[in-house]
C-alpha cells in the first residue's frame, strides 16, 4: 500500500505497479500475475482509502455488485 501511496500520480511510477481504473472512483493495484491479489482503492484527494482485498474473481463480483 505504500508503493501505491507514494506512486501516485507518477504515471510511470505506477505503470510498473499494475494501478488501473476500474470505476469513475474505484482504482485497482495488483501484486503479481500468479496470485493475482489485488488492493482495491478509492481516490479522494489527500487520501487514498483502501477498501478491500481479494484475487481477480472476488473483486470482479464486489465492481459488479457495486453497480
Amino acid at each position: 500500500m505504500n508503493v501505491v501511496r507514494d506512486s501516485w500520480g507518477k504515471p510511470h511510477l505506477h505503470s510498473g505497479i499494475s494501478i488501473r481504473r476500474l470505476t469513475k472512483t474505484i482504482f485497482e493495484c495488483r501484486v503479481g500475475l500468479d496470485d493475482r491479489l489485488a488492493f482495491v482503492f478509492i481516490a479522494t484527494p489527500p487520501e487514498l482509502v483502501f477498501f478491500f482485498i481479494g484475487n481477480h474473481d472476488e473483486v470482479q463480483k464486489l465492481i459488479r455488485s457495486k453497480k
